[in-house]
């Protein structure tokens, strides 16, 4: 697929994988915009995929996904200045050992992982359906195993680290197969993309040796990058949205992903969530 000239927006973009994938689009020709929360390192990687491929159309905009006016913020900029977005890649995560809330009081990997690339992704609908083959496409995939408890999505009650990021990519892949269903993502394909493990500083909270184990063993972030760079070129896997790919094949829909019920409830309490927050 031909990506030149295309607007390209990579969350979580100055370091480790958002950075990996940003240099493979960059390498294409594509108008790459990182998304950072650190401007510093923000600037650095902008200086290194510059280094890399010194015909790159590369920028860097701010975001910090922990603050709900930070985010209302990048959004307000992004849509002031562009028409079109051809391609966001909700990478951003994080991951914490002890349970902590952002300034907007919710907890963290849930607003993090969860609630921005939601308001990120539901903001820039509209620039999204002005290209002509526009992508979402949200990293992870959780096991087909795992379920919700919807009366505590934020694990105020239970909260263990690697159960608990999961499930925030859990939510995430719910309303991303849900908005598929909805006529306000007509045209724009909503995909899924879980790289396989790759060795990332996203397991430096992980009590030792777990974290290391995990990198020990995992593949490069190289090697994840190309997985996603894959699905993300694919023209089969744009062929319709809602799907779900581990590496470069596609995963059948588990039937918990498939309850309308779920989805629904956890669009709407979203929803609620973000109205919430916004009043105040």
């Amino acid at each position: 697929m031909d990506f030149s000239g295309s607007n390209v927006l990579i969350t979580g973009a100055s370091s480790g994988l958002g950075l990996a994938v940003s240099k493979r689009f960059a390498r294409l020709g594509a108008n790459t915009i990182l998304l950072c929360r650190n401007e510093q390192l923000g600037d650095a990687a902008v200086l290194d995929i510059e280094r890399e491929v010194p015909s790159a159309s590369v920028r860097l905009m701010t975001c910090d996904l922990a603050s709900m006016a930070s985010i209302e913020r990048f959004v307000a900029d992004f849509t002031g200045e562009y028409t079109a977005l051809d391609l966001l890649f909700n990478n951003a995560a994080v991951m914490k050992r002890e349970r902590t809330v952002t300034e907007d009081g919710f907890e963290t990997m849930f607003q993090v992982n969860y609630l921005a690339p939601f308001i990120l992704t539901n903001s820039l609908l509209e620039l999204l359906r002005s290209s002509p083959t526009p992508l979402v496409l949200n990293n992870g995939r959780p096991s087909d195993r795992l379920r919700l408890d919807l009366d505590d999505l934020q694990f105020s009650q239970h909260y263990r680290m690697y159960d608990s990021f999961f499930r925030t990519k859990l939510c995430l892949l719910l309303t991303s197969v849900e908005l598929a269903q909805r006529p306000v993502s007509h045209g724009v394909s909503v995909l899924m993309a879980d790289p396989g493990p790759f060795k990332s500083g996203l397991v430096r909270e992980a009590p030792w040796p777990v974290g290391s184990l995990k990198n020990l063993f995992s593949a490069t972030v190289d090697e994840a990058a190309d997985n996603i760079l894959y699905v993300a070129s694919s023209q089969e896997a744009r062929r319709g949205s809602g799907k779900v790919f581990k590496k470069r094949q596609e995963v059948p829909l588990a039937p918990y992903w498939e309850d309308a019920d779920v989805r629904e409830r956890l669009w709407s309490e979203t929803e609620a969530m973000i109205e919430k927050s916004e009043s105040h």
